[in-house]
């Protein structure tokens, strides 16, 4: 009564831009807000309402269903971050069992691909910034002299103090800092972007099919 193939995909086509959203905010802060799974969960209803083919709905809440259940059991372990098994799960929920082999396929593979590129790039910088690093703690360091000689000529910095101590704004890793969604991520890959990326190949099976 409600298919319409423009507004399925249009549908197809929001979830996407919901996946890639949530690549590039876990690619910057490692976090992936529920916000984005819940809007992933609610617009498939108005896919299935709005499908001009049979959607084996009740298959994609099995699917679901067992996602959650072997993430909640990964979180437990520590294993994996909540945020990506709420958001693996929801993208089953589109993947049904139809797409999931795929679906879990890509996923790994990109996940292997942005893992090694993280290393190579770590390893890449790694070699560059020692003298860098040397340099720059250096200048903190006369700064920080230079300030207290300014303050009191007659004065001495105290034992032991750093620069970031005796005033120098210190620069804080982003991946120390406290989690905005609560638990902090398991490790320090972006899994939610190895997901989007499984979730939109999904999305594009979706849309070929119609």
């Amino acid at each position: 009564m409600f298919a319409n193939l423009f507004v399925n995909q249009a549908i197809i086509a929001m979830m996407v831009g919901l996946l890639v959203a949530v690549a590039i905010i876990d690619v910057r802060r490692l976090t992936i807000s529920n916000r984005y799974c819940a809007a992933v969960v609610l617009l498939y209803p108005f896919y299935v309402l709005t499908a001009p083919y049979g959607v084996d709905w009740i298959d994609g809440l099995i699917v679901g269903a067992i996602a959650v259940t072997i993430g909640f059991l990964l979180f437990a372990m520590r294993l994996a971050g909540g945020g990506d098994v709420k958001f693996f799960a929801a993208i089953s929920l589109w993947a049904g069992s139809h797409w999931l082999l795929e679906y879990v396929l890509i996923t790994a593979i990109a996940g292997g691909v942005i893992g090694v590129g993280m290393l190579l790039h770590r390893r890449f910088m790694s070699t560059r910034t020692p003298s860098s690093g040397t340099v720059s703690h250096a200048l903190a360091s006369a700064n920080v002299f230079l300030g207290e000689l300014m303050m009191d000529p007659g004065g001495v910095v105290a034992s032991g103090a750093t620069p970031a101590a005796a005033g120098v704004e210190s620069v804080i890793d982003p991946k120390t800092k406290p989690n905005p969604e609560g638990l902090q991520p398991v490790g320090d890959l972006p899994y939610g972007a190895a997901i989007s990326f499984g979730g939109i190949v999904v999305a594009a099976m979706l849309l070929m099919r119609g």
